[in-house]
C-alpha cells in the first residue's frame, strides 16, 4: 500500500477473505506482522518516513476506526481515533509530522474530511453546503495541504486543496483544447507531493456520459495544467479479486507522485489487461510488469523511485502477491 524513502514497505494480506493483518517490510527483506488489538480487519494506509503508520481497523460491528502504529511497534487506538463527533474513521495519509489525514464517517455518500494533528486534536471540513453530497480526502503532503474531491450529484465531482491554515479551493480540469471557460465533466485528486504539486484525472462528458476516465492531469502549484494519458485507460477503480476492506473509500490511490514530479499508477490496455506505469518528470513514460507478472496495480513511490504495488502470479492467477520495483542505476560512462 505505501512505501518510505528508507524502503520500508506497509500494507495487509487476507488470512481468509474476511480477516487481514497488516505487515511492515523493512529494506533488508524482513517482515514483521501486526493487528490491531480485537479486530477483524487490520488495514495500513500509509507509511511515513519515521515509520509510522496509519490505517484503519474493523471490529465485530464492522466501523472502521483509524489506528497509528508507531516505529517502536505500540499501536495507538483510543476512541478519540476518529473526529470528536463519532469514532468511525478511515485514515488515508500520514506525514512525518504525525499529521493523518482521512474521511469520516467512512459512508460514500456522506463522508467529510478530517486532519488529525500530532498533539491528538483533530479539524475537520466539509464542502457539501448543507447537501448528502459526500467530501473524500486522498492525500496529505509534509505541509500538510490536503487533497481530494467534492461530490456534487449525478457524478459530477471537483477537486479540492485546503492548506494547514484553512484556506482552501475547489478547482476542475479545463477540458483539453477547448474554451477556456469550458471545464469537464469530473475532476478527481488523488496525491500531492511536498512542493505542492497535485495529480489526478478527469473525465469529459462525452458519448452520453459513459464515465470513462478521460486522462490524468498534473496541476502545479501556480495552478497550471499538464495533461498525461498511459498507453491505454487509467485504472481508477478497484481490480477484480482484490480485497480493499469494508467502507474504504480510497484504498489503494490509484496515482502516486513523489518529490521530483515521477508518477505511478495502473491502465487498463486494449485487450483488458492491467499494467503498471511510471511517468518521469519529462513527460516519458514507461510501462511494466513484475517478472512472470500480470495484472499490475501500482500503488505508491517513493522519492527515489522505488514502486511498490500488487500483481498477480502466472502460476498462481488467482492470488495478490505485492512487489517492489527498484530503479537500476546505470554505471557511468569511462
Amino acid at each position: 500500500m505505501s512505501i518510505n524513502n528508507s524502503m520500508t514497505v506497509a500494507g495487509y494480506y487476507l488470512v481468509s477473505p474476511t480477516e487481514a493483518h497488516g505487515f511492515v517490510r523493512n529494506a533488508d527483506g524482513s517482515i514483521t506482522t501486526f493487528i490491531v488489538p480485537g479486530s477483524l480487519w487490520t488495514e495500513p494506509e500509509s507509511i511515513n518516513d519515521n515509520g509510522e503508520i496509519a490505517g484503519f481497523y474493523l471490529l465485530a460491528d464492522g466501523a472502521p476506526r483509524g489506528f497509528e502504529r508507531l516505529a517502536d511497534g505500540r499501536v495507538v487506538i483510543s476512541e478519540s481515533a476518529g473526529p470528536p463527533d463519532g469514532p468511525e474513521a478511515q485514515p488515508v495519509s500520514i506525514n512525518a509530522y504525525q499529521g493523518v489525514a482521512g474521511n469520516y464517517p467512512p459512508d460514500p455518500a456522506t463522508s467529510a474530511g478530517f486532519v488529525r494533528y500530532a498533539n491528538g486534536n483533530f479539524s475537520t471540513f466539509s464542502y457539501a453546503e448543507e447537501a448528502d453530497y459526500p467530501t473524500v480526502v486522498t492525500g496529505l503532503n509534509a505541509n500538510g495541504t490536503v487533497v481530494g474531491y467534492v461530490s456534487h450529484g449525478g457524478g459530477a465531482e471537483s477537486a479540492f486543496y485546503r492548506h494547514p491554515d484553512g484556506v482552501s479551493q475547489q478547482f476542475s480540469v479545463p477540458v483539453p483544447g477547448e474554451n477556456s471557460r469550458d471545464f469537464n465533466f469530473a475532476t478527481v485528486a488523488d496525491a500531492i507531493n511536498a512542493g505542492g504539486t497535485i495529480i489526478g484525472w478527469y473525465i469529459n462528458c462525452e458519448n452520453a456520459c459513459g464515465y470513462t476516465v478521460t486522462g490524468g492531469y498534473i496541476r502545479s502549484p501556480q495552478g497550471v495544467f499538464t495533461f498525461f494519458s498511459p498507453p491505454g485507460t487509467l485504472l481508477t477503480v478497484p481490480e477484480p479479486g482484490i480485497t480493499t476492506g469494508a467502507g474504504s473509500l480510497t484504498a489503494p490511490h490509484w496515482l502516486s507522485i513523489n518529490s521530483d514530479g515521477s508518477i505511478a499508477g495502473s491502465y487498463i490496455d486494449a485487450h483488458q489487461v492491467q499494467h503498471g506505469f511510471v511517468r518521469c518528470p519529462s513527460g516519458d513514460t514507461t510501462s511494466f510488469d513484475p517478472p512472470n507478472g500480470k495484472m499490475t496495480t501500482a500503488t505508491a513511490i517513493n522519492d527515489a523511485g522505488a514502486i511498490v504495488g500488487t500483481t498477480y502470479y502466472q502460476s498462481a492467477p488467482s492470488v495478490p502477491a505485492g512487489f517492489l520495483r527498484v530503479p537500476v542505476t546505470q554505471p557511468a560512462t569511462p
